[in-house]
């Protein structure tokens, strides 16, 4: 008999339970996202205010985000996990600036500085003599990928880690 009521108890206990405290007991679903944040400026260093960006993925070339700086200069985007470049975009869709590779991760920001440069001058008389395109993506695109894969050979982004080891070496 005690069994009989034991196990009614631990039933009776059991469907009274409900099924959304289950559910809070599993862990979360992985974050998928990540943030790119970051500041935009012309050659002279000053603030690109209401200026076009685009967040390109350098895997298939898709644009991931399409963006428009505030009155500081700055945007944010939120794109899934991944590798970017940002490029800043002229009132006429031309690139006149791109950053090099940011690498995204998942629940996490990456933060970056684009500066635009001269290229969009060289690009623009590249045009009118019939261009250059590097990926199909156009004269002035091209020669801005051109110009941020050199960059990118210049500029190095160190990531240092602290080892906890008890010698301290």
């Amino acid at each position: 008999m005690r069994r009989v009521i034991a196990f009614g108890l631990v039933l009776a206990m059991g469907l009274s339970v409900p099924a959304g405290a289950l559910a809070a007991a599993r862990p979360a679903a992985r974050q998928e996202n990540g943030t790119v944040k970051g500041d935009v400026k012309n050659a002279q260093g000053e603030k690109l205010a209401q200026n076009k960006v685009r967040i390109r993925n350098t895997t298939n070339g898709q644009i991931a985000a399409d963006l428009t700086t505030d009155a500081q200069g700055t945007f944010t985007g939120s794109v899934p996990a991944g590798s970017y470049v940002i490029e800043i975009v002229d009132a006429n869709g031309t690139v006149i600036g791109l950053s090099p590779a940011v690498t995204v991760a998942a629940g996490s920001t990456a933060a970056i500085s684009v500066t635009a440069s001269s290229v969009a001058a060289v690009a623009a008389g590249g045009a009118a003599a019939g261009g250059l395109s590097v990926f199909g993506l156009g004269t002035a695109a091209s020669i801005a990928v051109i110009g941020g894969i050199a960059t990118a050979g210049i500029i190095t982004i160190k990531s240092v880690k602290k080892d906890a080891s008890p010698s301290g070496q």
